[in-house]
């Protein structure tokens, strides 16, 4: 069955009675924020153990007498059927199966979402209705006042996807007041998301007038990450696809006019190309990690990767 992924962050009784879990989507920030409260929770509730397997054939059933009952945290869904969910739906065990969106996982996925044994997480960009329900809670939550016209300000320049969103949020509870007027919100929130983006759009450009541009519209951290998680975007739509008219069809509406761009870099890559891709996705990840989050130099150095394999 599918769940709307907002009912796991806005509700703090939300119910873990399910054996599979599946987030998916392809708003990667908001899949990781459910998979942290998965996890939290799940962990929080039964004291399992965390094993992070490939696939379900990776799982051993080698349970010994005083160990503890496991989380499986799984990256491909592929081969997962109603055979493997009838044989573990009574299980002690919890599984949590991370996947984005691509057309090599719609068989896998449909036969979860029709399962009443599993729950399904899709993780797309927010409406503004959901912008709506998060803000009122948090203000709800932080005891704070504010006006119609300053709600439906913060409604349109909050960011559509999540980390974002929760980021500047984070702003506004940091401010110590308890009534947010419009000039308070205006000096901590910016709408510099479009400018941002339009930085991918200059991946062909000169490796001086990237770095410019660099330095003009990047102006802290949380554009650093709006940066790193727009291009990772892209990055998926060129692996998940295996032809020209899927990739097309993947491409956002509101990028039509960078359709003819997105399709010109799809074309420079080959198979192998796109194994060099998956092998940088997975190096800046590891770097990020390791070094307790995303940096500027980090992002760029990212960038100039990400270009180099493009053109090569």
């Amino acid at each position: 069955m599918k769940i709307d992924p907002l009912s796991l962050i806005l509700k703090a009784d939300f119910e873990i009675n399910k054996n599979f879990y599946l987030i998916s989507g392809n708003e990667d920030t908001l899949m990781n924020k459910i998979k942290d409260l998965m996890i939290n929770k799940i962990v929080e509730q039964d004291a399992c153990s965390i094993e992070k397997v490939k696939d379900i054939k990776s799982i051993k059933n080698n349970v010994g007498l005083f160990e503890r009952n496991k989380l499986y945290i799984i990256e491909d869904i592929s081969g997962v059927d109603e055979e493997f969910l009838e044989a573990n739906k009574n299980s002690d065990d919890f599984f949590l199966f991370i996947s984005e969106n691509s057309n090599k996982i719609k068989f896998f996925k449909n036969i979860l979402a029709k399962s009443q044994d599993c729950v399904v997480f899709d993780c797309y960009e927010l409406s503004k209705e959901s912008k709506i329900k998060i803000i009122k809670k948090f203000f709800q939550k932080n005891n704070l006042v504010i006006n119609e016209s300053v709600f439906w300000a913060l409604v349109d320049k909050l960011d559509n996807k999540y980390m974002f969103l929760e980021k500047e949020l984070e702003k506004v509870s940091e401010l110590e007041i308890t009534k947010l007027e419009l000039d308070e919100l205006n000096s901590i929130i910016s709408n510099n998301s479009v400018i941002i983006e339009k930085l991918f759009f200059q991946l062909l450009d000169s490796n001086e007038n990237i770095i410019n541009s660099f330095n003009k519209k990047i102006k802290n951290l949380t554009d650093v990450n709006h940066f790193y998680y727009f291009t990772k975007q892209f990055c998926y739509l060129i692996i998940s696809n295996d032809n020209k008219i899927d990739f097309e069809r993947s491409v956002p509406k509101y990028l039509f006019r960078e359709k003819n761009f997105l399709i010109k870099i799809f074309n420079k890559y080959t198979k192998n190309k796109r194994g060099d891709l998956v092998d940088l996705l997975y190096k800046t990840e590891k770097t990020i990690r390791e070094n307790g989050g995303l940096s500027m130099m980090v992002a760029l150095r990212f960038f100039f990767s990400l270009k180099k394999i493009t053109i090569s």
